[in-house]
């Protein structure tokens, strides 16, 4: 382990657990504890056959160093295996960065360990099921143990590809994700501990904020959001948020944020992480936006339209295609981005695959070979900060820069083309009839030409490339792992075109164009604790991310505001399913039924969470199940704090595995 890695190694302390967590959380948990494994990979009893594994089994939990309440989680988690004599486990920690590597690296996998990691879902209910369990996402966002399943990928796609029937009836779409929560419930590849509240903690300074279900537009939402009339702004008058509307805004000043990370990168097809993404969002647009209730509106595009679809399968592609050479591994030897392989070629079995690349691509729709298609019409008179004329061409070059990035698995489980229709027109086509099209097909951002020709990762300040695009902010300072300073973009587009002219807004005629705030400055304080001082100190406005007992502190005081929304976010563990004994899932249920969801909401989170009772929450179960009273009654038993039904499970796999117990 290298210096710079900046890792701390626990070994459980009991009463530092039950002080933190409460008696109550562990009260009821049979068997004696034990100090904690080595933590050497594959449950801990190195490489070799099932004549090697014996239990108590050792087992390392792992999970960011700097998020107080999920490593308490990941310790109760813990203690709650410890308890019940058939596992030693040890915690270890790491900082944030090195963390999201670790666990991305497609090699951790094959470590054994039990991972712990928040992730924030959307309104589509497929980025609950999808990111952690769709093999495409293996190495990217957040499929971390490798889960691979041909019957599943199948059934995930089910639910939002390939039907006019699942695009258009919310309840055959709902049912058909039913199927997948179950049998997700079943093999429990993953367990979600709870649903989180979207919480910001704001002076009284700070006027008309609301927060968002979402982490990484939390801030740019607050800032301002036409579709929701949302505008946030500072009154230094000591006049209360609650005695202030929309008729005492006030323009100007420097709103400063306390942020619990790092910006990693500011390039976005080459970050996923929340605090990166945050970051990004003061300065790039997308062509449509999102309100708070997940209905989509036209943004740099001034409107769009589905013009045609066509119920097609994938395979109705086999006549473009090429065939390309796999490897032992299933890697694909091509440098071009697939945008579909064969439904029927396997890459891990065949030596070679069939698949379509951006070129053939092109040539299907040149036939009218597509699922469906989106037009685009753009605002004229559109310009980035630098004065550059947004046209057709720079929404075309922005989505080729996401070909094999960082996010070319999520963006390229649907689109199929785009092209230049004119000037100020583009059309994008999906793969097949997509439930989510609306949604998913313009979900990128989009860049200058320079940047749009830019090497992966170069748009970065610490690459002496300042991030340019068409939102309300420009970057004005950096400094890494200190702070981040905006200024207000005096070239804003809306200022031109006016809130008033687009063509869906119906809110007051005095609301603002632009953000009113002048500058933001983001301070970036990765410690709960010291970001929470810098609150009360008054050296930030405003933060996220704080400890739930400090929430209640907050909340409970005249001085601040604790502004909530329930969220998309949730944090999970995942089984290192494909590492002896976790292959059995019998042992993954029985560990889930050590997860005392109760005890981590209430003593953890002290109530500013939900329980994942099932693995989709209230935003998205619109569309994400036709029946979530029902899917919750059948489902909430797999995932109850059982320690009887726990020891059962164990004891089938020892005892029909030949596994000692020592």
């Amino acid at each position: 382990m290298s210096q710079d890695t900046k890792r701390s190694s626990k070994v459980l302390n009991r009463r530092r657990l039950l002080q933190g967590a409460g008696a109550a959380g562990v009260a009821a948990l049979a068997g004696c504890s034990s100090n904690g494994g080595n933590g050497n990979g594959n449950g801990g009893n190195g490489n070799g056959g099932t004549d090697q594994i014996q239990f108590p089994l050792e087992i390392q939990l792992e999970t960011n160093a700097d998020n107080d309440d999920r490593v308490q989680l990941v310790e109760l988690i813990a203690e709650s295996m410890e308890q019940t004599g058939y596992f030693e486990t040890s915690v270890e920690t790491y900082e944030w960065n090195t963390y999201s590597g670790r666990v991305l690296d497609t090699e951790y996998a094959d470590e054994g360990h039990i991972p712990c990691i928040g992730l924030s879902g959307t309104f589509n209910p497929g980025s609950f099921c999808d990111a952690l369990h769709h093999s495409s996402n293996h190495g990217q966002c957040c499929n971390l143990v490798g889960v691979s399943n041909a019957e599943l990928d199948d059934m995930i796609d089910s639910a939002r590809f390939g039907s006019t029937e699942i695009a258009e009836d919310p309840e055959a779409r709902g049912a058909a994700y039913d199927e997948v929560w179950r049998m997700l419930a079943d093999e429990r590849y993953s367990s979600i501990t709870h649903f989180g509240l979207n919480t910001a903690v704001a002076n009284m300074n700070v006027h008309g904020f609301a927060s968002y279900p979402f982490d990484e537009t939390v801030y740019s939402y607050a800032l301002h959001a036409p579709f929701d009339e949302q505008v946030a702004w500072l009154d230094e008058s000591g006049a209360s948020p609650n005695d202030t509307d929309l008729s005492d805004l006030q323009e100007g000043g420097t709103l400063r944020v306390g942020v619990g990370a790092n910006i990693d990168s500011f390039d976005p097809p080459y970050s996923t992480d929340t605090t990166s993404t945050m970051a990004q969002g003061f300065i790039f647009e997308g062509l449509t936006a999102t309100d708070a209730e997940g209905i989509v509106y036209p943004w740099l595009a001034e409107s769009y339209e589905l013009v045609d679809t066509n119920d097609i399968e994938r395979v109705a592609y086999e006549d473009y295609m090429i065939t390309v050479d796999a490897d032992e591994d299933g890697v694909i030897d091509t440098e071009e981005q697939v945008i579909v392989q064969h439904p029927e070629d396997d890459p891990v079995a065949d030596d070679e695959v069939r698949v379509l690349t951006p070129e053939e691509a092109a040539d299907a729709v040149a036939d009218d070979v597509f699922g469906m298609q989106y037009r685009y019409e753009l605002h004229e008179g559109v310009e980035f900060s630098n004065g550059e004329e947004l046209t057709a061409e720079h929404v075309v070059n922005s989505l080729r820069r996401y070909e094999n990035s960082d996010l070319s698995a999520q963006t390229f489980d649907s689109v199929l083309h785009i092209e230049e229709v004119d000037e100020y027109t583009v059309d994008i086509f999906g793969q097949v009839v997509d439930a989510e099209g609306e949604r998913e097909l313009p979900g990128f951002l989009i860049f200058t030409e320079e940047q749009a020709q830019a090497e992966g990762g170069e748009i970065d300040p610490r690459q002496e490339f300042t991030p340019i695009g068409t939102g309300p902010y420009v970057l004005d300072d950096f400094s890494d792992e200190q702070f981040a300073e905006y200024e207000r973009n005096d070239n804003y587009w809306l200022e031109d075109i006016g809130v008033e002219n687009l063509e869906w807004f119906d809110g007051p005629s005095d609301f603002p164009n632009a953000p009113v705030i002048e500058r933001l400055e983001l301070e970036i304080i990765p410690d709960n604790a010291t970001r929470s001082a810098a609150l009360q100190n008054d050296e930030i406005d405003v933060t996220t991310g704080l400890t739930s007992a400090t929430l209640d502190d907050f909340d409970e005081s005249d001085d601040f505001f604790v502004y909530s929304v329930e969220a998309g976010g949730y944090d999970y563990i995942q089984y290192p399913l494909d590492v002896e004994p976790w292959d059995d899932k019998r042992l993954r249920q029985a560990v889930n039924h050590l997860v005392p969801r109760e005890a981590i909401v209430s003593n953890i989170f002290a109530g500013w969470a939900s329980e994942a009772w099932t693995d989709i929450p209230e935003l998205a179960r619109g569309a994400g199940t036709a029946d979530f009273d029902a899917l919750e009654d059948e489902i909430r038993p797999t995932n109850e704090f059982d320690p009887e039904r726990a020891a059962e499970l164990i004891e089938e796999v020892i005892e029909d595995r030949g596994y000692p117990m020592n």
